[in-house]
């Protein structure tokens, strides 16, 4: 893997094409609502049928865990553990350029427990890009009309997989933002002197200021590719464009400047910080805002178009992945065709079709629009915590842990 404009790049195949990377075996102990299962998904298109409730996107939210160390839901760890339960447990054996055995545990209240061929994995720039991974959800869908969360998500989603600096920065930025929130509530109960933030204030900005530099770079590069592509799923109609707001100030893309003039405002929103018991500033608080035609898209933008923004931004992040790590990226559609008219419906499916492994959750074949689309996957029935193979019995249910 080399580093190349500021984005690491696997070697490709001798074919000239990115090579496929796909799940051949997963199991899940006691996560979500599944004490446990085991299963063998096809290298193709896997489809999980199941009434809400049933625990499908729960499969899927375990197969992003696993191969990024996140849920696409967004969800924290303490969510994954069943009730009454101490540890989760997640493994799965990928086939692809190289042959890697994952094992993911997760105990209340510890760290999390990360193996790959049986070597711990200390550091998320270690295991950034392995198995790159798109998302297509409800949420996702709902990127332009929906919290800003949901925008800096994506930006995560995209950028902890191939800059290997970032995925670092990230993780030590959300340790840190964690401990300057309770050391500014100790101060604020009177159990500290404000003296004692600065550590935090001065790790705080260096990790910000790259994780802007760093977004404010990526989007530069990314957003004309979503324009373009938008253009094109509405037909010319349309012309949508995203900027970024970030809540650091961004005097030039030199970090030490970054750091200088920020580290100003921390002082100046110190007594508001510490009446909150909260970070004001900072990347965590940043802002990517879609616009339609010059107008704001979260006010102007028809729920169809929306949603077109939306599917231009997952298309072209599923591009961009597959370009930067030179692999295809595993996908997964998290009960996202009920949200899609029949045309995006249609669009979406020849997307991810043309190649590589997806996983699909489904109430029912009629949301897709045709029972014929699932021709040739491999179809689970999901049932309250427990999964039928299409092609044999119900899987076990016994916990092992």
């Amino acid at each position: 893997m080399e580093l190349v404009r500021g984005y690491w790049f696997h070697s490709r195949s001798k074919l000239g094409r990115p090579p496929l990377v796909y799940i051949t075996s997963l199991s899940f102990r006691q996560f979500r609502n599944f004490s446990r299962i085991d299963l063998t998904p096809d290298p193709g298109v896997n489809v999980f049928v199941g009434a809400n409730g049933s625990g499908k996107s729960n499969i899927l939210e375990g197969i992003s865990v696993l191969a990024s160390g996140q849920s696409h839901r967004g969800a924290e760890a303490r969510h994954w553990l069943q009730q009454e339960k101490d540890e989760a447990g997640l493994l799965g054996h990928v086939e692809g350029e190289e042959t890697l055995d994952l094992d993911l545990r997760q105990k209340r209240g510890r760290v999390r427990q990360f193996r790959v061929n049986n070597r711990p994995i200390l550091r998320q720039r270690d295991w950034a890009g392995q198995v790159p991974l798109v998302a297509f959800s409800p949420e996702e869908m709902d990127l332009v009309k929906g919290e800003p969360s949901v925008r800096r998500r994506a930006l995560n989603a995209v950028l902890t997989q191939v800059d290997a600096d970032y995925a670092e920065a990230f993780g030590r930025y959300t340790k840190l933002l964690e401990e300057r929130n309770a050391a500014l509530r100790r101060v604020r109960d009177g159990l500290a002197k404000p003296g004692s933030l600065e550590p935090w204030n001065l790790s705080l900005l260096t990790e910000g200021a790259r994780l802007t530099v760093l977004r404010q770079k990526f989007l530069l590069e990314f957003v004309p590719r979503v324009q373009r592509r938008q253009t094109e799923l509405s037909g010319g109609r349309d012309r949508g464009t995203a900027l970024y707001r970030p809540s650091f100030h961004i005097p030039s893309e030199d970090r030490t400047a970054v750091e200088d003039v920020n580290r100003r405002r921390f002082a100046e929103l110190m007594d508001g910080e510490i009446a909150l018991g909260s970070t004001l500033i900072g990347p965590h608080r940043d802002e990517v805002e879609f616009r339609l035609d010059d107008d704001l898209a979260k006010v102007r933008a028809s729920q169809g178009q929306a949603r077109t923004l939306a599917l231009a931004w997952k298309w072209e992040e599923r591009l961009f992945l597959k370009e930067r790590l030179a692999r295809e990226p595993i996908c997964l559609l998290d009960d996202v065709f009920s949200e899609l008219d029949p045309a995006r419906r249609s669009e979406l499916t020849d997307l991810l079709f043309e190649r590589g492994q997806c996983f699909i959750s489904l109430t029912d074949f009629s949301v897709w629009g045709d029972r014929a689309l699932s021709a040739g996957a491999k179809v689970f029935q999901v049932e309250a915590g427990s999964l039928v193979s299409g092609k044999g019995p119900p899987l076990s249910q016994e916990t092992v842990l």
